[in-house]
């Protein structure tokens, strides 16, 4: 064995030796392009972002904010409400130990809004982190370890974690939305987990008939990510993975961003048993002094306030609106994402997706440019964001513009 055969890493699930160098030769092509660093001053939420530098005004098709809720006067207000009546940022410990008695009010509001034990934390990233390892093991099911499945195009946050779930069971990588495959390693194993998305980051949905069949099947656990979806469906914003399993259960999860849709900060865990609750209050990164601050706790209840009325429907509406003019417009083109907010244009090299992106800039709307290892080596692309802040006029007008620059770029 030779002095480098020692240090190299197995590279069993991750390899910055690989993956670092070509994401920084993209990144760099869209530095070039003046894509990256763009600083902004906000005129009108995310449909009208001015560069402070240039002047040049543009709308955002990148945010994550898919009801403009981020800019709500309710949201914003809540979330300075609460900073006056607490008179402190945050405690900075560990919320299983003190915490604001305004954080025990959020997690109560949540758990009546989505209908389910809600268990509030930093990030959705911080509860993956904190959730799989142990799901792994068996913590939260009968104490025997589990074979871990991901999905393909699982987000790099739960792939992140996938060397710790790997010291403590079998991790098996699953080809995207395939249930023969995962319907095989059921067939294989006793006790499987399948860990996926609901509405996918790079575009499109998961088989949830699919998935809950073999749920039903053979007794699989699901730790669905809906982060992408929370808030945009359902009559309480539920998000798209609760349409088919309205109760969760003892062997579902369903994980979401609050920093997208509902237009706050944070991460929630939507558990059917109230069984493993506490326990997971004080397991991994839950248990560290990073918990919600008291801004991010006011502007969760200001969003809860906008949930439990009717412009949330009318948001989702308009939104709903604005993905059916977007795939009418755009059938007969190569783009991912047919009835789901999340659009990507298929491309295939770095080049041309830096080159669309920047062309869409200088039309007046931001589109970011994804590549390796964001997507597959050789399917880099255009991602981009409907919201339901977007007037109808706005939706077609911004598709015009992706028609022109599109046939422009040949």
């Amino acid at each position: 064995m030779n002095g480098s055969d020692e240090v190299i890493g197995p590279h069993r699930f991750r390899n910055n030796q690989r993956m670092v160098p070509a994401a920084e030769a993209a990144w760099q092509l869209s530095a070039d392009h003046g894509m990256l660093d763009i600083r902004v001053e906000a005129t009108d939420g995310q449909n009208r972002l001015r560069d402070v530098r240039t002047g040049h005004e543009f709308m955002n098709l990148s945010s994550c904010s898919y009801l403009g809720l981020n800019s709500h006067p309710t949201v914003v207000a809540a979330g300075i409400e609460a900073l006056r009546e607490q008179n402190i940022t945050g405690l900075a410990m560990a919320e299983f130990r003190i915490r604001l008695d305004l954080m025990h009010q959020l997690e109560e509001e949540l758990s009546a809004l989505f209908g389910t034990h809600v268990l509030p934390s930093i990030s959705c990233g911080s509860i993956s982190a904190a959730v799989l390892p142990l799901l792994a093991s068996g913590h939260l099911t009968d104490g025997e370890p589990m074979v871990v499945v991901f999905d393909k195009f699982a987000h790099f946050s739960m792939n992140f974690v996938k060397p710790i779930v790997a010291d403590e069971a079998k991790v098996i990588t699953c080809p995207h939305n395939d249930m023969q495959f995962l319907e095989d390693v059921c067939r294989t194993y006793p006790r499987v987990a399948y860990v996926c998305e609901g509405a996918y980051s790079v575009g499109g949905l998961a088989d949830l008939k699919g998935i809950a069949a073999l749920q039903e099947r053979y007794g699989l656990y699901l730790f669905i990510d809906d982060s992408h979806a929370l808030s945009t469906q359902g009559a309480n914003g539920q998000g798209y993975a609760r349409s088919v399993f309205t109760e969760p259960g003892d062997r579902t999860m369903v994980v979401a961003s609050i920093a997208k849709a509902f237009g706050s900060t944070g991460g929630i865990a939507m558990i059917g048993s109230s069984r493993h609750y506490d326990f997971l209050y004080r397991s991994g990164p839950l248990g560290w002094s990073q918990g919600l601050r008291t801004a991010a706790i006011g502007t969760s209840l200001g969003s809860i306030a906008v949930h439990r009325t009717p412009e949330l429907a009318r948001r989702q509406h308009q939104l709903a609106e604005n993905i059916e003019i977007f795939d009418r417009r755009l059938k007969d083109r190569d783009v991912r994402g047919t009835g789901s907010h999340i659009k990507f244009v298929v491309l295939g090299d770095n080049d041309r997706a830096v080159r669309l992106s920047t062309k869409l800039y200088r039309r007046g709307y931001y589109c970011s440019a994804m590549f390796f290892p964001i997507v597959t080596k050789g399917q880099a692309g255009v991602r981009l964001m409907l919201r339901g802040d977007m007037t109808s006029a706005m939706t077609e007008e911004f598709t015009s513009a992706l028609e022109d620059a599109w046939d422009e770029l040949g």
